[in-house]
């Protein structure tokens, strides 16, 4: 894992170095309202957070945000506190981590994948050799999964129909979604029993009551204390039952853009040696990492504080370099045009 030294420079150059954001509704916040907001952070994530002390030590991280702290002493407007109170994330080593502003009339960036469920999944055949592109497994709620599970379906129907002997998956831009999408590509691809994820959640207060608005009931996380870490160990996953997996050879292709669940996909075949990784290591992700998200208000700012209150660890364990290595490492191509890296794959 990246030391707490690097990801402080690298933090101090993105915040810095972007021009500074200025809009006539943000408001001017008092000394006294950004300390408030301030302090709300720093009980959020010491009582809330999967492990906020996997790069500093709990004191350290106390005496990190005092210093932070005497540098409020003047007031500030939003955008102004939202870079300054970030600081305060760096040592979570949490790549989900985030304060933002929200904004309903804000325009998108970047498209809703989650809107487009049906056309994140496709395949075309190359030759003999069958390539699914996977950009995304995003989803609008659990009904979605349904429409990812018949895509997946007919698509590997269609490669049985093709005769296909080799197979790649690319997840190279994939910027995850629901894990789930990823084990029903599993169950096609091999009928083995895998090693799933070990899994860490911090019981909180906080996060029963967003579990109690969303009618979702967990009574062994209920029964416990709050503050206490409950540890479910990796156990062992039978995929589901299909009438005729892939038998052929397989490739995962992963890229820098490959984060969150498709993350933990690659990870799980990498990890159970279901197939090989070939491309390029993930720039922002690690296989062991943060998620389950939380996220609350700021009271005097409205900024939103976002993290996760579970911690997977990869099935390797925490003895495997917490970074996704590709077997068989190769530059994409610019173009993303794929077809003649994926004919001249050595797999």
């Amino acid at each position: 894992m990246m030391c707490f030294q690097r990801y402080l420079l690298l933090y101090f150059f993105l915040l810095f170095g972007l021009t500074t954001f200025s809009s006539a509704q943000d408001k001017l916040l008092s000394t006294a309202a950004i300390r408030e907001d301030f302090q709300f952070i720093r009980e959020q994530l010491f009582n809330v957070h999967a492990n906020p002390f996997t790069q500093l030590t709990k004191e350290s991280y106390k005496a990190y945000f005092d210093s932070l702290e005497a540098g409020l002493n003047q007031p500030l407007s939003v955008a102004d506190f939202q870079r300054k109170a970030s600081l305060a994330l760096i040592p979570l080593g949490d790549e989900h981590a985030a304060i933002s502003m929200r904004s309903a009339n804000a325009p998108k960036k970047t498209p809703n994948l989650a809107d487009s469920v049906a056309t994140n999944i496709s395949y075309q055949r190359l030759g003999t050799i069958g390539y699914i592109f996977a950009r995304s497994f995003a989803t609008r709620g659990s009904q979605d999964l349904r429409v990812y599970e018949r895509c997946i379906d007919s698509i590997f129907a269609v490669i049985r129909r093709d005769q296909i002997t080799r197979l790649a998956i690319d997840v190279s831009s994939n910027d995850g979604g629901a894990s789930a999408v990823g084990t029903m590509i599993i169950k096609h691809i091999s009928q083995k029993p895998y090693k799933s994820y070990s899994m860490s959640w911090k019981r909180s207060e906080a996060y029963l009551a967003k579990l109690t608005s969303w009618g979702f009931r967990d009574e062994t996380y209920q029964k416990a204390a709050p503050g206490e870490l409950l540890h479910f160990p990796s156990g062992t996953v039978i995929p589901g039952q299909v009438s005729s997996p892939f038998d052929g050879e397989v490739v995962v292709i992963i890229g820098p853009g490959t984060f969150s669940s498709a993350i933990l996909f690659a990870t799980l075949v990498q990890d159970n040696k279901i197939a090989l990784l070939a491309g390029e290591s993930p720039v922002n992700g690690h296989p062991t990492h943060f998620g389950e998200m939380y996220s609350t208000i700021l009271p005097n700012s409205q900024l939103e504080l976002r993290f996760g209150v579970k911690e997977w660890v990869r099935p390797a364990g925490r003895d495997k370099i917490n970074k996704l290595v590709p077997d068989i490492p190769c530059k994409l191509p610019t173009n993303k045009d794929l077809t003649m890296l994926i004919k001249q794959l050595q797999w």
